[in-house]
């Protein structure tokens, strides 16, 4: 993508940005609406008392609208039949949000019952009648996802399991007939905030729940040997399957795979191949997947790494630098991905992944990013 372009909205380095004009971006303003992609991306400003929304990013980068949110904001939803996008609270989380892809104007906040905590992400049915939420059953120290009407102002009409512990992301496939869970398999409370109650008895799992019923249809553990890896993340693949990031929640002092693939009803995981010098940079730990037209891409903040692999093979396709970087979206042939330095880079094709990395001073990008159509 090229710099120069970019430059031109971005003007490196505050100015545009900067200043007290940081302060009139922090409200709703009117994106253009003219056909093309936008990418969505929750954030903080870079005060020493940071205030929290969400973004509206155009394909060069340019900021078309913010939106505050209650608190921060973590995983981006688009509803699949109108202008609007929800926006979920990091976990535990007490909050989600509605906003418009019009022009950024936030719906009312929807609150958490007393016994439940959103865990940052959520799901659409393909009509977008319904939204489905995940949450922690925090009673029964269990899996749930929230189900809420979308037509009738988000409200809850129901719930059912994910068959596992500590639900993360979720996705509908399957024609809109199934939700695929990425159990982290750890126990939190709210009285202990993000502490992990379980390490020694974690159970990660990908969950495969009917939406008609609430039944399990399929359910994937990682070999014992990685049994100490957490499932978080996963992304939809154009055959059906799953891609997944792991990340590891009881170190035992050596390297391990933390991506790879797996198909409904098609057996054991499969993991991706990485260099051992390459895998050691991540760290242990993938805050975001993607994955579009044939490639799985993989970051990782700790460790400012974004790998790429090829999603029919496992293999290894290469990595691009992005110091704190998380957030990434399919933008064209490539990806697009962001961090918490503020920079936005574009991650290209194997072998060598080129792309530029400029930075917009006044944001802090948060972990997940979410591309859209208008």
């Amino acid at each position: 993508m090229d710099a120069t372009r970019r430059g031109t909205l971005f003007l490196i380095g505050g100015g545009l940005l900067g200043g007290g004009l940081l302060g009139a971006l922090l409200g709703p303003a009117r994106a253009e609406t003219a056909g093309g992609t936008l990418f969505l991306n929750a954030y903080a400003t870079a005060a020493a008392s940071p205030d929290y929304g969400v973004a509206a990013l155009d394909g060069a980068g340019g900021v078309r609208f913010t939106t505050p949110t209650p608190g921060r904001a973590h995983g981006i939803v688009v509803h699949p039949t109108r202008a609007e996008a929800v926006a979920f609270a990091r976990r535990p989380g007490r909050w989600f949000m509605p906003l418009s892809l019009a022009d950024g104007r936030p719906g009312p906040v929807i609150r958490a019952p007393e016994d439940r905590r959103f865990t940052g992400h959520g799901a659409f049915s393909t009509d977008g009648r319904l939204l489905y939420v995940a949450e922690d059953d925090v009673p029964r120290e269990t899996g749930s996802i929230g189900v809420y009407d979308a037509m009738d102002g988000y409200r809850r009409v129901g719930a059912m399991p994910t068959h596992g512990l500590g639900p993360h992301e979720l996705l509908m496939i399957a024609d809109g007939t199934v939700l695929a869970v990425g159990n982290g398999g750890v126990i939190t409370h709210p009285d202990t905030g993000r502490a992990k109650l379980n390490l020694d008895e974690m159970d990660s799992s990908i969950t495969y729940v009917e939406v008609a019923s609430g039944k399990l249809l399929d359910q994937v553990r990682l070999p014992e040997e990685h049994a100490n890896l957490g499932i978080r993340h996963i992304a939809a693949l154009a055959d059906g399957g799953i891609a997944f990031g792991a990340q590891d929640e009881r170190p035992v002092g050596m390297l391990q795979p933390l991506t790879g693939t797996h198909r409904p009803g098609g057996g054991a995981v499969r993991l991706f191949e990485t260099p051992d010098d390459e895998l050691s940079r991540f760290e242990g730990y993938i805050g975001s997947v993607a994955a579009d037209k044939g490639k799985v891409a993989a970051s990782s903040p700790k460790g400012g790494i974004i790998g790429l692999w090829d999603d029919a093979t496992g293999a290894w396709l290469g990595s691009a630098a992005l110091p704190d970087g998380c957030g990434i979206a399919p933008d064209g042939d490539g990806f697009l991905a962001s961090s918490g330095l503020g920079s936005l880079r574009t991650v290209g094709a194997a072998p060598d992944l080129p792309g530029d990395n400029l930075r917009l001073a006044d944001f802090r990008w948060d972990n997940h990013m979410t591309r859209f159509a208008i």
